[in-house]
């Protein structure tokens, strides 16, 4: 397992990028749970977040890439509006010990 960022670093409500070596990562934190994807949208195979800061609007519960504007449900990664309406974000598995997050 390796250490990709501490859980306390991520506000409720926002997503932050996290990189794992060469993968670079999405963080959500919504409503007090972590959603961890592959930050790559399926319509451009591109970062959502170019410009930086978090991409999370609503409160956490819609993530919107910053290049064409495709909007994402954050806790399933489901696209549903934008240029890859029905494609989906690829989900990272890990797992919480104390403040890190660990991913395989």
């Amino acid at each position: 397992m390796h250490r990709i960022g501490k859980l306390s670093t991520i506000p409720n409500g926002t997503a932050r990028s996290l990189n794992a070596g060469q993968r670079q990562l999405l963080a959500v934190m919504r409503a007090g749970k972590l959603y961890l994807y592959e930050n790559q949208c399926p319509h451009s195979g591109e970062t959502l977040d170019p410009m930086g800061g978090s991409v999370a609007s609503g409160g956490g519960l819609i993530l919107v890439c910053q290049r064409h504007g495709a909007e994402f449900l954050s806790d399933t990664g489901h696209c549903v509006a934008g240029p890859c309406l029905g494609e989906t974000l690829r989900g990272v598995n890990y797992r919480i010990e104390d403040d890190d997050i660990l991913i395989d």
